[in-house]
């Protein structure tokens, strides 16, 4: 049996960040480009956000945060994202973006690996480059790294299980696709702090392909195969949606645990229920903010911050109308 919810136990947790402060934004009017007024668009510098994936909540909120910055800052700002989370539907997309040469790119990029090549032709197009959430197998390309301490976040969660189970259980992780700078490191920090707990049984982690479907389909035949099982920690918002489903068409509800990192609408709904134990919680809104004035500083030649981790909470259905922890949920729209 998954553990009751202990009130004390739930407290909310927050990564510090040096020299920047978090920020609650208020955003409305979210659309497809940010344009400076008349006076000054001719001078004014073009910003292309080029998304992990369309549609997403995560992805939705940084760009809303990039957009409300943009603004502010003067910049021209436009935002495009693929139809799926993959390498292969980003690629093109940011293969367009670059054939367009804005200023700069802001970008998640999909893979570590596979974004390399059409990244360091932006960069010999002279094109500024700004990673946000995940990063390239090549740090370099980018004038500046914005995300969450991921490796943290997985230990954090890992943490929570173990105190869920009272240090004794069986345990999985429910990987996205493997190469996500991201996702990786949020399994890495999971499977490292969970070892630290002899009682607990890690069996072998399941990959989803970032497809909730085949996340649903994977669980679903491990929970046959191990009826032992007792929490899984899903990696990113497709894999908590993706065993959401599972436990709950095979009746496990509340018996077998669900941490995930990540909300949506319908994840949120999960945890109210009960279905959902927790989540790690990032701030993406002032992600998005940070990543686009990092940029305007490398477009006006000022210095840029190489790395900047953003704070994340952890949300449970005690805490979840708590506005310090309310001020983390992702948007829908801006």
């Amino acid at each position: 049996m998954f553990n009751p919810v202990k009130s004390n136990f739930y407290r909310p947790f927050a990564v510090s960040v040096t020299g920047v402060a978090l920020v609650a934004l208020a955003l409305t009017g979210c659309a497809a480009t940010s344009s400076p007024s008349a006076t000054s668009a001719e001078t004014a510098k073009s910003v292309v956000y080029v998304q992990g994936v369309s549609g997403n909540a995560f992805f939705t909120s940084v760009t809303c945060g990039a957009q409300a910055e943009a603004k502010a800052e003067g910049v021209t700002f436009s935002f495009q994202g693929g139809a799926d989370y993959s390498p292969q539907a980003q690629t093109p997309i940011l293969n367009a973006v670059i054939a367009k040469h804005p200023d700069g790119i802001i970008i998640s990029p999909m893979a570590g690996v596979a974004m390399v090549p059409p990244l360091t032709q932006a960069k010999q197009a002279s094109i500024k480059v700004v990673f946000v959430d995940s990063t390239a197998a090549d740090s370099s390309l980018a004038e500046s790294f914005v995300s969450s301490d991921n490796t943290a976040g997985g230990a954090l969660a890992a943490q929570k299980v173990v105190a869920e189970l009272g240090g004794k259980g069986t345990v999985m992780v429910m990987g996205a696709t493997p190469g996500i700078s991201t996702t990786d490191a949020r399994q890495k920090g999971f499977e490292a702090e969970i070892a630290k707990s002899a009682g607990i049984t890690l069996l072998p982690t399941q990959f989803s392909e970032s497809t909730p479907a085949t996340a649903t389909a994977k669980l679903s035949a491990v929970i046959a195969a191990h009826p032992e099982l007792n929490a899984v920690f899903a990696v990113s918002t497709q894999e908590v949606e993706g065993v959401a489903v599972a436990v709950k068409t095979a009746g496990l509800s509340g018996k077998l645990g669900i941490i995930g990192f990540d909300t949506s609408d319908p994840i949120l709904a999960d945890v109210q229920s009960g279905l959902v134990t927790g989540l790690v919680v990032q701030e993406p809104l002032s992600m998005g903010k940070i990543a686009m004035q990092q940029m305007v500083k490398s477009l006006t030649g000022d210095s840029t911050t190489p790395v900047v981790n953003t704070p994340f909470v952890y949300l449970t259905k005690d805490n979840m109308s708590d506005p310090s922890i309310n001020q983390f949920i992702y948007k829908t729209s801006c």
